[in-house]
């Protein structure tokens, strides 16, 4: 009797840790490190917010206030759906937990009731550490009632986030329901992409809109219907003011309260379904025969990889990601997010409105911006250390370093230039024509190859980076994304603009950057120095550590 209590707080310790055991965050297993960090990221900004709302009150309004309140709500709902997206692949067991723990005398009830304690006790952790320290704060200078909007306030944002991790957890227990294991890993990518995009695009949309909440609630709430935060904004206005709330506060906190019960209740239904299904598939699964690539395939890559060294390392690249969900999540939230940007920048909400309406010069920024975060995506993904095991594999390849890490560079180029065909496609289904298309497509491929160039100037080998704990440039890159990102993109978007009344400055541009090509590899055909990650790996994938 005294034996289950113990086994379930070992289990569920386990499971626990698994949330933050993942090398994308941390180094050598320091979980309490990265605990404290994961909490103090995501408390910094509420807090922040507070802090510079304080001159603000008693004197702002009730719309402002309801402005600030829904920053508030919105943050909380974000920050727990954008956790759940970054551990998506730990929410359920994976295939090694099943294997290793079903043999032991455990009853599956336990394995179950032991993941569930985890994952609640993971979600209360963000719940509290978002929101618990802005949310005094902010009460302590609204100078309300204290205690009548802290409940408002702790009840709205606890809801909201609530209501995003659930509905996403139903989201991944329906889905590993309804498909098989391969499938699932080709839908799954997608629909975290997809969710980032929408998250991030409601924090740029508060952004735009957020001072124009009297025009999207003070009169019909058609809209407000399908924008999830603003039914918790409702609740938070239905417990503060009570019977003096606007009128559109009843029928927003009704939903509220029956979306996070259906949510909830999806869960339960969905969570044990696709728990026993991967159980059952986990156990019975064998190895699965890789299959060669095809011809479609395997062609253009042998003209356009010409050595077989650099080749070899080409299709390992693709293969690593494709097996490795951890790349597949960090690389899809990566291109959410630039998602968001490029649909926050094509879409202007006209001052006075709340009609969206699509802009010229927006839909100029789309295709560098999104060229950008996915190359950009891509380089620091090679950087994570997720595969050091296997890094002796690149000593096999029979070429030398550098040809390792142009391998890189050209995986990088073929999505980049993909990325470039989907955009324009986009781009002529809205009625662009052939002239501005034509310009869109020359300065696509040369910004590929110059973003390309420009991220991959070092040589540096993919997957074989250790994360050195403390020596993240946090400066250098917050300079790139805050300080040389939108420069770079005003200068694009002018410089599209001017050349669609002059075609003949494409040739000036294709000239320009065939140059600075040319000139980046003849800089990097010197002498080859060893790479600091690659040093004491010398024979080792000759022993393997039997010897």
């Amino acid at each position: 009797m005294r034996r289950r209590p113990e086994v379930m707080r070992v289990l569920t310790g386990h499971f626990f840790r698994r949330f933050f055991d993942n090398d994308t965050i941390q180094v050598e297993g320091d979980t309490l490190t990265t605990v404290v960090r994961a909490l103090a990221a995501v408390a910094a900004p509420g807090l922040l917010v507070a802090f510079f709302l304080q001159n603000q009150y008693p004197q702002r309004s009730r719309w402002g206030a309801m402005e600030d309140q829904y920053f508030f709500v919105l943050f909380s709902f974000a920050v727990m759906g954008a956790v759940t997206i970054f551990e998506w692949e730990t929410l359920f067991p994976d295939r090694i937990d099943f294997l290793v723990l079903s043999p032991l005398p455990l009853r599956p009830s336990q394995m179950l009731a032991a993941k569930a304690a985890a994952l609640s006790g993971f979600t209360a952790l963000f719940l509290v550490g978002a929101n618990l320290l802005s949310g005094l704060m902010y009460v302590a200078i609204a100078k309300g009632a204290f205690f009548r909007q802290l409940l408002a306030h702790s009840c709205a944002v606890v809801l909201a986030g609530t209501f995003a991790a659930l509905i996403l957890l139903a989201l991944q227990g329906g889905l590993r329901c309804l498909v098989d294991t391969p499938r699932f890993r080709v839908v799954s990518p997608v629909l975290q992409m997809g969710s980032v995009a929408v998250l991030g695009l409601l924090m740029l949309l508060y952004a735009q809109t957020g001072d124009r909440m009297e025009l999207l609630l003070g009169g019909s709430s058609q809209m407000a219907r399908w924008i999830p935060p603003l039914w918790f904004l409702a609740l938070y206005d239905r417990l503060l003011y009570g019977s003096a709330a606007p009128a559109f506060v009843r029928e927003l906190a009704g939903y509220a309260v029956v979306g996070t019960a259906t949510a909830g209740l999806l869960v339960l239904v969905t969570y044990p379904l696709a728990w026993t299904r991967m159980r059952r598939m986990a156990l019975e699964e064998g190895a699965h025969r890789r299959r060669e690539p095809s011809r479609m395939v395997s062609r253009p890559v042998h003209w356009w990889v010409q050595r077989p060294a650099e080749r070899a390392v080409f299709y390992f690249i693709g293969q690593t990601l494709r097996r490795n969900s951890r790349y597949q999540v960090f690389l899809a939230m990566y291109c959410g997010t630039g998602l968001a940007l490029a649909a926050a920048c094509a879409i202007e909400v006209p001052s006075g409105l709340l009609r969206p309406e699509l802009t010229n010069r927006g839909l100029h920024a789309v295709l560098p911006l999104l060229l950008f975060w996915v190359i950009a995506g891509l380089r620091n993904g090679f950087a994570l250390p997720l595969n050091l095991a296997a890094r002796w594999v690149f000593r096999l390849s029979g070429g030398d370093q550098g040809e390792c890490a142009a391998a890189a560079a050209r995986w990088t180029f073929v999505g980049s230039f993909a990325v470039l065909g989907c955009v324009l496609g986009v781009l002529a289904f809205a009625g662009w024509t052939m002239r501005p298309l034509v310009v869109q497509a020359v300065f696509g491929v040369c910004l590929c190859v110059l973003l390309t160039d420009g991220f991959f100037f070092g040589r540096s080998i993919p997957f074989t980076c250790p994360r050195l704990p403390g020596k993240k440039n946090f400066p250098l890159m917050l300079t790139l994304y805050v300080g040389v990102l939108p420069p770079f993109l005003f200068g694009v978007v002018w410089l599209e603009m001017r050349l669609e009344q002059r075609l003949l400055g494409l040739v000036l541009l294709g000239g320009a950057t065939a140059a600075v090509h040319v000139a980046q590899r003849l800089l990097k055909q010197g002498p080859m120095e060893v790479e600091e990650q690659m040093e004491g790996y010398e024979g080792e994938f000759q022993l393997l550590n039997l010897g």
